[in-house]
């Protein structure tokens, strides 16, 4: 059984179709990359999923259990934990503040000595244990985006969403990002991601869906999508296809 199924999803915004008829599954133990032109619709689906969206149709199944229509705590607390694209941590607290306060959202009878220590675990899993108590303040943008990463392990995810989590990292950063999230997924986490950098999506997803304009575009194989002509023509372009012919596709 897939540990999350989408089926005929559509969500509307006054006039305009911000997705229509999207469906698709994800298989527990997957990393699963979701990709697509900008306003295409991909963060749209994340907040359908974890709920700060409602569906106007469709239905989506978390484990056997349809979670649509479900507010987002009782999402999270069924084992579905997300990233933001815009980071905005308590910038009065210390990192292990931050991240127990992820526990606390993820659980409804915890003790702060509890959420405490499932800080401490989930910033050893990010690489950030050996800043838990500097001020969220000082910390970099990279840091700040483990950190995200962290706040949303705490809530104890089997599915993980992370939106755009390389975006504005140099290279050196998006390989340590990859790192984190090979860590991540080795320890247990099934992973939906949206990104950009088609070297994320290469070397992590087994599985790529594409949207565009809010509908299904292609799915596959990262290899697979990528040679894909209409990916290309609406999303890659053809500089992207003239290195994908250059290295023999």
């Amino acid at each position: 059984m897939a540990l999350l199924s989408l089926a005929h999803v559509n969500k509307r915004f006054g006039g305009v179709s911000a997705l229509t008829d999207v469906g698709f599954q994800v298989e527990q133990g997957e990393i699963l990359g979701l990709i697509g032109p900008n306003g295409a619709g991909k963060t749209t689906l994340l907040n359908c999923i974890s709920g700060v969206f409602p569906l106007d149709g469709g239905s989506i199944h978390f484990a056997g259990q349809r979670i649509s229509g479900l507010p987002p705590h009782r999402i999270a607390r069924l084992g579905i934990g997300r990233t933001f694209q815009v980071v905005k941590p308590f910038l009065s607290m210390t990192v292990r503040e931050n991240a127990a306060v992820g526990a606390l959202f993820g659980a409804s009878n915890l003790q702060p000595r509890q959420a405490f220590q499932a800080a401490d675990d989930v910033l050893e899993l990010v690489g950030m244990a050996a800043k838990s108590g500097n001020p969220v303040g000082s910390l970099t943008i990279p840091d700040r985006k483990r950190l995200e990463v962290a706040r949303a392990l705490a809530t104890k995810p089997r599915l993980l969403l992370l939106d755009e989590v390389m975006a504005g990292l140099n290279a050196v950063e998006v390989d340590e990002a990859l790192d984190m999230v090979r860590t991540v997924h080795q320890s247990g986490v099934t992973i939906v991601l949206i990104e950009h950098v088609m070297k994320v999506v290469v070397g992590l997803c087994q599985r790529v869906v594409v949207l565009n304009f809010g509908q299904p575009l292609a799915a596959g194989t990262p290899e697979e999508v990528l040679r894909d002509e209409r990916v290309i023509e609406a999303y890659l372009g053809e500089k992207y296809a003239a290195r994908v012919r250059r290295a023999g596709g």
